[in-house]
């Protein structure tokens, strides 16, 4: 975002400063070509006056090649996006359009992916998609652009990309907040017990030594939901705490689960 936005200052400096040298004829060029060329700007009227010399008709020429080109582009993409949901979507003719679990397995099989590699998560969050188990058209449409993919083949083709994300620890926060939202029933508040230790044990099964001890003293103890701050506090814990619990610090104030899993720890 911040080298986008450092392209787009250096580009406006770039025509602030053409523009200034530019003559009084040149001038008057530029704004003819904008009054004609509707929802033109600056940065196109120059552009394309320039690989013209100067000369209006070629450029308007140009101009137009481009943007028809630009868009057909976009629509192929869109059509191909469209054509690659279709592909998966649920036939129920219904009023929403969606891809269900069984369109998941299938997309997954294509990508030569386990449904249950986290890795599916870091799609699902692309995507921003608000249920498990189900992606709206909207949803598909907005992953697909963000991960420049419109075949199967484009996104079988990210898919170390988005395991390196997942691997780095700000990616992994990231999927892992995602995940809480995710998996949890729309308008609960909590996520139920039974999906929070499914989720933990794909997020944390290989990142932290406690997971399944973590899983098996809440089946036994716990037996409720899971909040947001606890699910978040645990990934704090897994990062600050050690495997020998020497850094844990009572008076840290973590969620009394977490305290009352360490005082089983250590009684052991």
């Amino acid at each position: 975002h911040k080298h986008s936005s450092g392209l787009r200052l250096r580009r406006a400096r770039e025509i602030v400063i053409m523009v200034n040298k530019l003559n009084k004829t040149q001038r008057v060029t530029v704004q003819r070509f904008m009054e004609i060329a509707a929802g033109s700007n600056e940065d196109d009227a120059l552009e394309a006056l320039k690989d013209s010399n100067w000369r209006l008709e070629s450029a308007f020429e140009l101009y137009f090649h481009r943007s028809r080109s630009k868009s057909s582009k976009a629509s192929s993409n869109l059509a191909n996006i469209d054509a690659m949901f279709n592909k998966y979507k649920v036939n129920d003719h219904g009023q929403n359009e969606r891809i269900e679990a069984e369109g998941i397995i299938r997309l997954c099989q294509d990508l030569s992916l386990d449904p249950m590699d986290p890795v599916t998560l870091v799609l699902s969050m692309k995507m921003n998609a608000d249920t498990m188990g189900q992606y709206t058209k909207e949803e598909f449409h907005r992953g697909m652009r963000v991960m420049g993919s419109d075949d199967i083949d484009k996104l079988k083709a990210k898919i170390p990309a988005l395991r390196s994300e997942y691997q780095s620890p700000s990616g992994f926060k990231n999927v892992y907040e995602f995940s809480f939202h995710f998996a949890k029933e729309p308008n609960a508040k909590a996520l139920a017990l039974d999906t929070a230790i499914a989720m933990w044990k794909v997020l944390m099964g290989d990142k932290w030594c406690f997971t399944d001890e973590w899983c098996d003293f809440l089946q036994k103890t716990h037996g409720k939901a899971i909040s947001n701050d606890t699910w978040s506090q645990v990934l704090e814990f897994q990062t600050q705490v050690g495997a020998n619990l020497e850094s844990y610090n009572p008076n840290d104030a973590w969620p009394y689960l977490i305290d009352e899993f360490v005082e089983m720890k250590l009684e052991k």
